[in-house]
Order: structure tokens, then C-alpha cells, then sequence
């Protein structure tokens, strides 16, 4: 029997190709953790020239626009120092109760610091503010399942009864309950030692036919950023943690691969001057088998971090409040719709996201 010439380059192409395609995949790891990075190295860099631009607009004594500034610079990234500037600003427009508490707040973070500068200079304006503070005392009839708001702001039952500090201005009071009418009026709060008392009566209930008919039907909202945006997310870095792990099996297939065949190639009793025998000849087809499961399993593993990036991508930053989510599924004209699909051919397999943009 003539021995073939069997010089076997394919395994060891496909094992480098394996070793260069898990690099890759690395690279395709870090990639949106280098983005979270310099998202909030630009949320930083925002801080501080809002900031900046705040601190400059509160010594031109234009303190409605500063205080807007401060309080998203704040925000973005808290600080004590910030919290004391807003306070300060919110103190110079008049909202006592809003920089009496940011006081209170900033007090207890210098506290906690070990910064007795910051604590005296908040514990100063804390007691220059006190004696001026305005509240507002809610008094309300019993009503089952009563919620009483001020200007949006639900009031804890525990609170009725308890004058709390407010700022001056008016202020919008509501009472709701199931069942029953919605009560509201309107409050007028002074600008230094108000009490302001409102009762809220005993609430009328729906009158019969009202009650019967049903509420309209709420719009059906497309997948918000907490809702479709979380699962996306979810699957994405499952599908991307199952492409790592293929990524990695694939890796050891192609060096076991490139070492058999190697080995089976410098061998001198299997393959004699690189003319193998049928025993080399069987070593280097099993590196070939070795060789394909290294080729099929860095295509899943690429595919399926490729798959998992993308749906972690199009599933929204955590900031964004309200907005429609990529990659969910939405109905209408310009919509985009997604879904994770296993590819499979004769070189290999994979994971693909298929989707109408």
C-alpha cells in the first residue's frame, strides 16, 4: 500500500483561526463595558460644567436659572458640596421647606464625612430657616381607601393631622378614593410662619349609573425601558454568556487540533518524511474531527455574543425614562420588531437576530 500525503494544513488553519476568533470574542466582551465607562465619564464631565455654570449664574443673582443647573448636576452625580449650593440657591428663591430639608439632607452627609465645616454651615442655615418655615395641615374625613396629594404628592396616612413645612405659593390639594368623587381645592401657603389648615371632607360616593360603566381601556403601551427593555437586556447577556462559554470550548477543540496534528506530523513512525501511514493517517482525521468541532463552536459562541451585544445594546440605557425600547417588539408603521433565531449550515452554526428596522 502506497502511504498518502497527507500534510495536513486545514486542522491547523482552523486552530488558529479558533484562537484568533476567541481574541475577538474578548474584544466583543469589553467593548460595552468600555462604553458604560465613558458613559459615565460623560455624565461626570455634565456634573461639573453644570456645575460650574449653576455656581457662576447664583453669583449673577439669576438663581431660577441656577438652581435647575445644580439640581440635574446633582443628579447626575451627587455631592455634598452640590447639595449645599442648591440649597443655598433654593433658599434664595424663597423655597424655604425645599432648602430647609436639602439642609437637613447635607447635614447628615457631612456628618457621615467627618466634615465639621459643612456640618456647621448647614446646621446654620437650618436654624436660621426654622422659625420661618410655612406648613400646611391636612385634616380629612374617614373615607375607605382616601389618598390625599399635594400639587402630585401622595401624603402618608401617618402624616394627616401633622403640619408640614411647605413653600410658600399655592398649592394644589386632592382627594381621591375608590368609589367615591374626587374632591379637590387650592391652597394659598405665606411666605414666613404660615399654618395653613385644610379639611377635606367626607368624599361623595359615585352615584349609581356613573359607577356601572366601565373605565375606558387604557392605551396599550409598547414595552417600556423597565418592562421589554429588562427582558431584552436579560436575554441578551444570557445569549452572550452562552457565546462566551462556546467561544471557549471551541478555543480548546482548535488547540487540541493543531497539537495532534502537529504531533502526528513530526512523528517519524506515523508519518515518515511527512508521508503518512494509516495509523497517522487516522491521527490526522481526528485532529479534522477536533478541528470541526473547534470551527462550529466559535461560530455559535461569536454569533451568540454578537446576538446577546446587540440585544443588551437596543434594550436602552437605565436613564431613559418613558422612551420606546429597541429591539422590542412593537406594532405600527416604522416599527421594530427582533427575535433570536439558531443558525445552523454545513461549516458551522450560530445564533442570529432577525428583525424589521
Amino acid at each position: 500500500m502506497i502511504p498518502a500525503r497527507l500534510p495536513a494544513p486545514r486542522p491547523l488553519r482552523r486552530a488558529r483561526l479558533a484562537l484568533a476568533a476567541a481574541v475577538l470574542a474578548s474584544a466583543a466582551l469589553i467593548a460595552p463595558a468600555s462604553a458604560v465607562a465613558q458613559d459615565a465619564s460623560y455624565d461626570s464631565t455634565l456634573a461639573q460644567t453644570l456645575f460650574e455654570e449653576g455656581r457662576r449664574l447664583m453669583e449673577a443673582n439669576d438663581h431660577a436659572q441656577a438652581c435647575p443647573k445644580l439640581a440635574e448636576s446633582q443628579r447626575l452625580r451627587p455631592g455634598t458640596g452640590t447639595l449645599l449650593n442648591l440649597a443655598l440657591c433654593n433658599e434664595a428663591l424663597g423655597k424655604t421647606a425645599t432648602a430647609w430639608g436639602q439642609f437637613k439632607e447635607a447635614l447628615f452627609a457631612s456628618k457621615k464625612e467627618g466634615n465639621e465645616a459643612r456640618v456647621a454651615f448647614a446646621q446654620e442655615h437650618i436654624s436660621a430657616l426654622e422659625p420661618r418655615l410655612s406648613r400646611i395641615q391636612l385634616k380629612a374625613e374617614s373615607t375607605p381607601g382616601l389618598v390625599v396629594r399635594v400639587d402630585s404628592l401622595e401624603i402618608p396616612a401617618a402624616a394627616l393631622g401633622t403640619p408640614i413645612p411647605i413653600d410658600p405659593g399655592t398649592h394644589e390639594v386632592e382627594a381621591t378614593a375608590p368609589g367615591y368623587s374626587v374632591w379637590s381645592t387650592k391652597a394659598q401657603v405665606g411666605d414666613s410662619a404660615d399654618l395653613k389648615t385644610i379639611v377635606v371632607p367626607k368624599l361623595l360616593p359615585v352615584p349609581a349609573s356613573d359607577a356601572a360603566a366601565p373605565p375606558p381601556p387604557a392605551p396599550r403601551q409598547a414595552d417600556s425601558a423597565t418592562g421589554g427593555g429588562s427582558g431584552l437586556r436579560t436575554a441578551g447577556f444570557v445569549i452572550g454568556g452562552a457565546g462566551v462559554a462556546a467561544v471557549g470550548l471551541g478555543a480548546v477543540f482548535g488547540i487540541l487540533a493543531a497539537g495532534q496534528a502537529s504531533g502526528a506530523e513530526d512523528d517519524p513512525a506515523l508519518c515518515p518524511d511527512r508521508r503518512c501511514s494509516p495509523l497517522g493517517r487516522d491521527e490526522i482525521n481526528a485532529a479534522k474531527t477536533k478541528a470541526t468541532v473547534s470551527t462550529f463552536g466559535i461560530g455559535v459562541g461569536i454569533a451568540a455574543i454578537g446576538a446577546g451585544a446587540i440585544l443588551v445594546l437596543s434594550s436602552g440605557s437605565s436613564r431613559t425614562e418613558g422612551a420606546p425600547v429597541a429591539g422590542a417588539r412593537r406594532s405600527g408603521a416604522g416599527a421594530l420588531r427582533a427575535r433570536v433565531v439558531p443558525l445552523i449550515g454545513p461549516e458551522g452554526g450560530g445564533v442570529g437576530v432577525l428583525g424589521a428596522f
